[in-house]
């Protein structure tokens, strides 16, 4: 069943009775659609890539760096080809969760302060993608999100891999001077349709010393919608697009048309709503308290690698 979400807004109704017809108004519901993420099918399991995790977890006895490389502890399912609409297009591969307690909570869900060198604040350095890991997109550029804490690191770094692990882009960013939301686009032309990609954020606390480093990392495919889809996407308002896009389990392009209307319109309510039920929707579940944060300006570049 679709969850709704009611607005009262008054209308004249004409009324006729016995003699006379008289104007009065009254207040109706209407139904406006609720967004809802709808995650990509599991299949058979695949070994693929690491994945990594997308949440940066300090770990307890020190800081020691985060190897994307050695999360994988079992193979992972993939997404077997579906019909109709929202199909997959091709095999998509889903790693595991790696099941913790978020660094910004206790073991009672009280929220904490993240214990690093670099980064201040409760919220962990985390980037905006489903519980699995995994963020589909219709695009060969599309935006990664992230939230990224106060941070006194003089260095972001984004690496793109392929499915062989080679660079595909590699970039260096000047952090902003306050806490928020940044979006991350990639080169035109960087992902190619069916093929899996995994990046990986570091905020680089030492630059000459690797092991300071806290990162945040997943995987990203790109689609290619089928014609329903398409034919859905091109009769939907841009409100109705995010629907169309988290219906089909493409996330990126999902979050990327709610934020793109929630930094032009921020204090708008029903934006800030569709925001919400975004980050938050199963199979998501985001940290609220980043639902809450500002978007701000993209990080300026630094010493372009563009590959």
């Amino acid at each position: 069943m679709i969850s709704q979400k009611l607005q009262t807004i008054g209308i004249t109704v004409l009324a006729t009775t016995v003699g006379f017809t008289s104007l009065f108004s009254v207040n109706t519901a209407v139904a406006r659609e609720k967004i809802i993420f709808v995650p990509p099918v599991l299949g058979s399991p695949r070994r693929l890539i690491p994945a990594g995790t997308r949440a940066y977890e300090p770990p307890s006895g020190g800081n020691i760096n985060i190897n994307i490389d050695i999360l994988q502890t079992q193979p992972a399912p993939i997404v077997p080809p579906t019909r109709g609409f929202g199909g997959n297009g091709g095999n998509i591969v889903v790693p595991p969760i790696k099941k913790t307690i978020p660094p910004n909570q206790n073991s009672n869900g009280a929220s904490v302060a993240v214990p690093n060198q670099c980064l201040s604040g409760k919220i962990p350095l985390t980037a905006l993608i489903p519980e699995s890991q995994l963020g589909l997109t219709t695009l060969s550029n599309p935006a990664l999100f992230f939230y990224v804490p106060q941070t006194s690191a003089p260095e972001l770094e984004l690496v793109v891999q392929n499915e062989t692990e080679q660079e595909v882009y590699t970039q260096k960013y000047k952090p902003n001077n306050k806490a928020g939301i940044i979006s991350i686009r990639l080169p035109v032309n960087s992902l190619e349709v069916n093929k899996q990609y995994k990046w990986k954020l570091s905020v680089i606390c030492n630059p000459t010393d690797k092991s300071q480093n806290k990162v945040v990392a997943g995987l990203v495919q790109r689609v290619s919608p089928d014609s329903q889809l398409v034919k859905r996407l091109q009769q939907a308002t841009r409100q109705e697009r995010a629907m169309v896009y988290a219906a089909a389990g493409i996330w990126h392009d999902a979050l990327a048309t709610v934020a793109q209307r929630r930094y032009l319109i921020p204090y708008n309510p029903e934006i800030a709503s569709d925001w919400e039920e975004l980050l938050t929707a199963k199979g998501v579940s985001l940290n609220r308290q980043i639902v809450q944060q500002p978007l701000i300006p993209s990080p300026e570049v630094l010493q372009p690698k563009n590959k």
